[in-house]
């Protein structure tokens, strides 16, 4: 293999073997991964940075190295997505925001940025549009759309440059719609994308990364896995909801679950307005939730 030859891409597919790649000139190339990986039990991602040869003897390329992962999700399984959109609606359905809460919890975890969107705007007032906002935009970032009248998705749609990103939230909240909002021909790419990089008809669903527009990658298998075993310290939870992170330095016990411990500062701040205390009670019920979990988990 020719020096020259050697470029980066990031992987967009891996069906049967091959991993599709895509390079900084828009090109996707076809390639097997080298030996060595198998040997060393690594399997290339969706998402992955890649350094390839792009020609070979066979009429296909060789991945060379993969860089290191910044975050690596199980379900979907890919790797490096920078940010996840974590969607509601206002109304039908009724938000879940015990959901939305570990859904922002493990993008913290897997050091994803978060952005809250909220759809369905035409079907609240504005007082139940701001109540449900004000809970989240002091620490994080909020967007407010509705497909119905296209209306909040220039904002939204501009975090998607030349980034990876994927979706999470309850079913009908209308993830695929603001999708198809933001980029009008996403149909039509994934139709053109998924037939330059078929081989053939396959029957088991994979993760695939497609590529939009401005560099925008979004990741087609719906949804953003939830912990699957409870492998964090109850205390480390707080770490995670920016709200409470805030406050905890300050309070008297490191350990502090900001439960029952005295001079908790966290309890102190919800006490004061400084942190929402329905979040907070969502709080409480994640923990108990994860004690719960871990009796089950170690026993």
């Amino acid at each position: 293999m020719g020096e020259e030859r050697i470029i980066e891409g990031k992987i967009l597919k891996g069906i049967g073997g091959f991993y599709y790649i895509l390079d900084d000139h828009g090109e996707i190339h076809e390639c097997k991964a080298a030996g060595r990986f198998r040997k060393e039990k690594i399997k290339p991602l969706p998402g992955d940075t890649v350094v390839f040869d792009p020609e070979s003897v066979d009429g296909y390329g060789f991945i060379t190295h993969i860089d290191k992962r910044r975050n690596e999700l199980k379900r979907p399984q890919v790797a490096n997505v920078d940010q996840v959109i974590i969607t509601m609606a206002v109304k039908n359905p009724k938000p879940d925001l015990v959901l939305i809460d570990k859904l922002l919890m493990m993008a913290s975890i897997a050091n994803i940025h978060p952005i809250v969107c909220i759809n369905k705007a035409d079907l609240a007032s504005k007082v139940e549009m701001d109540d449900l906002k004000k809970q989240y935009d002091s620490y994080y970032d909020v967007y407010i759309v509705c497909c119905e009248n296209e209306s909040g998705f220039d904002e939204l749609k501009a975090t998607f440059k030349g980034k990876i990103s994927c979706f999470a939230g309850q079913s009908a909240v209308g993830k695929s719609s603001i999708l198809n909002t933001i980029f009008k021909d996403f149909d039509l790419e994934v139709g053109t994308l998924s037939k330059k990089t078929a081989r053939g008809k396959h029957t088991t669903r994979h993760a695939e990364l497609i590529l939009i527009e401005d560099n925008a990658i979004v990741v087609d298998t719906p949804g953003f896995s939830m912990l699957e075993s409870f492998d964090i310290e109850i205390p480390e939870i707080g770490v995670h909801f920016l709200d409470i992170n805030k406050f905890r330095r300050g309070c008297k016990f490191s350990s502090c679950i900001h439960l029952n411990e005295p001079e908790c500062a966290v309890k102190e701040a919800v006490e004061d307005g400084q942190i929402d205390r329905r979040r907070y009670e969502r709080y409480l019920k994640i923990v108990k939730e994860f004690k719960e979990g871990r009796k089950k988990y170690d026993g």
